[in-house]
């Protein structure tokens, strides 16, 4: 009785999903927060699921959160997750205290994200994102980013649902994630972060989606694959609107040999002091997520390119640069971003360098 009763007690903590039928070739895994409670301004709490041993794709995510309580999720997978004692923990990702951590060890892998109320997304026929079997993906983790500290009496709810097939997918998903690191000085109109990097694997990946990701300093985040000298934007987005991921700008193939660029234009004219790239709603962050799909069978692991803003400049390593990389031209929603950062229409088609400003 006392063993039942810890299994139980343990499966709790692990869990709260719902619509779950591992008999069935497809399914739907929902995981939502055990009514979590945000104890101050920028916490950052997550909850996990183990999932099925068995290869699965993920073929779709349906958003259970709003804007008004979250500021953005994060889904991951996990191999093994840093805190099991709790229904859900403090995951601020402070590598000197491990309990902190989303996964043990630090080794996690991007699912989805989400924000600003960013709709549900579903693959295209024939593409998934593989987990459990082999992947080392055995938990679920949703992460979420609460603005502010909760009043006495609230909890959350927040999740996502994943629709899931054990049909193995002719064409697998995959994230490749660029961003920069670094700092934006106060008072400029359009302050560029930018970031490049080789793509070295040996396989073609096939971009279908893109998603940007900033917090307040944000205006339009632009994304290229650059083959040759001949630039090709991927995906260009404000990150002030919705976060989903939007179908990409152009279709094209990435192989060896090409360079995956990215490009954050940041307004501070309402800054006083510099604004560092960080975890919470004052800090910054620039991020450009690029969804692939490719017919390599192997399992894949999200990849990373990030650079430090005050020292990598596109000036300095490539020619071409298109004109369009900082506007809001062409973009669905600009003039609500104009109105929230007080812009006259457009923005200005040279932005400053960052070596001019420091």
């Amino acid at each position: 009785m006392i063993v039942s009763l810890l299994i139980l007690s343990s499966l709790m903590r692990l869990s709260v999903c719902d619509e779950l039928d591992y008999d069935t070739e497809s399914y739907n895994l929902t995981i939502r927060m055990p009514d979590a409670v945000s104890e101050k301004p920028d916490s950052l709490l997550c909850h996990a699921v183990r999932i099925d041993p068995r290869e699965s794709y993920i073929v779709s995510y349906i958003p259970h959160a709003t804007a008004d309580v979250a500021h953005h999720m994060m889904v991951f997978g996990c191999g093994e997750i840093a805190n099991n004692e709790e229904p859900y923990w403090a995951c601020s990702e402070n590598y000197k205290n491990p309990e902190t951590l989303v996964c043990e060890g630090g080794q996690k892998q991007v699912v989805f994200a989400w924000a600003l109320d960013a709709p549900s997304f579903q693959f295209p026929k024939g593409v998934g994102l593989r987990v459990g079997g082999t992947t080392g993906i055995n938990y679920i983790i949703i992460q979420l980013h609460y603005k502010e500290k909760f009043s006495i009496g609230r909890s959350d709810n927040s999740g996502v649902t994943l629709q899931m097939t054990r049909t193995r997918q002719p064409k697998q998903a995959g994230f490749y994630v660029i961003g920069t690191s670094g700092y934006i000085p106060p008072k400029h109109l359009a302050f560029p972060m930018e970031t490049a990097c080789e793509y070295a694997n040996d396989y073609p990946i096939y971009p279908i989606g893109y998603r940007t990701h900033s917090h307040n300093l944000g205006v339009v985040t632009s994304g290229y694959r650059i083959r040759g000298g001949r630039w090709i934007e991927v995906g260009r987005m404000s990150p002030q609107l919705p976060e989903t991921f939007y179908n990409v700008t152009n279709l094209v193939e990435v192989k060896p040999g090409d360079v995956l660029a990215a490009r954050c234009t940041m307004n501070s004219m309402k800054r006083d002091g510099d604004t560092y790239i960080g975890p919470t709603n004052s800090d910054e962050m620039c991020n450009f997520y690029v969804l692939y799909y490719t017919y390599w069978q192997p399992n894949l692991e999200a990849q990373f390119c990030f650079r430090d803003a005050q020292t990598f400049h596109w000036n300095d390593y490539f020619e071409n640069i298109p004109r369009t990389a900082s506007s809001l031209v062409g973009i669905p929603g600009a003039e609500k971003v104009m109105e929230m950062f007080d812009m006259n229409p457009g923005l200005p088609e040279e932005v400053e360098h960052v070596q001019e400003t420091m």
